[in-house]
């Protein structure tokens, strides 16, 4: 083997990684937006919640696009988990500033994701046009008596 086929053996195992990276990073970003939609969904169906009033007949998602019919009994304030297991009973504008903060976080982390993402993408197009001008060079030289 040549050196040069050592380097396209190179270059073809980098390529490799940046494309299982590039995979994982997907799946991230799709976890990361799964997570703000329920975020968002959330804070709608407790700023509608509120809106609705007292004695009002509401739609209360459960999951799996599946609701239960409930009158609301508090219009001022609901449960929201704070994280490891703990839940706060709290106004319905303090749950929401709790949640518009973790929405933020998620923003952030969508974005940090989404860059991370065009840039291995820009560094995998470069090496994969790399490998491909070295094996049209290779191939270029098999004509010569080279490998083939």
């Amino acid at each position: 083997m040549t050196g040069s086929e050592a380097d396209l053996r190179r270059g073809l195992a980098v390529l490799d990684q940046y494309r299982e990276q590039l995979e994982a990073l997907a799946q991230q970003q799709e976890i990361v937006r799964v997570s703000l939609e329920e975020h968002m969904r959330a804070k709608e169906t407790l700023l509608r919640y509120k809106e609705a009033g007292k004695g009002a007949e509401v739609l209360v998602p459960v999951g799996a696009n599946a609701f239960l019919v409930a009158e609301v009994k508090d219009a001022d304030k609901a449960f929201v988990g704070v994280g490891s297991d703990v839940i706060l009973f709290d106004d319905i504008p303090k749950q929401v500033e709790r949640l518009d903060a973790r929405i933020k976080s998620i923003t952030d982390a969508m974005t940090a994701i989404g860059q991370r993402l065009a840039e291995l993408q820009q560094r995998a197009e470069s090496q994969g046009a790399a490998v491909q001008s070295l094996y049209d060079r290779l191939q270029g030289g098999a004509g010569e008596g080279g490998p083939t």
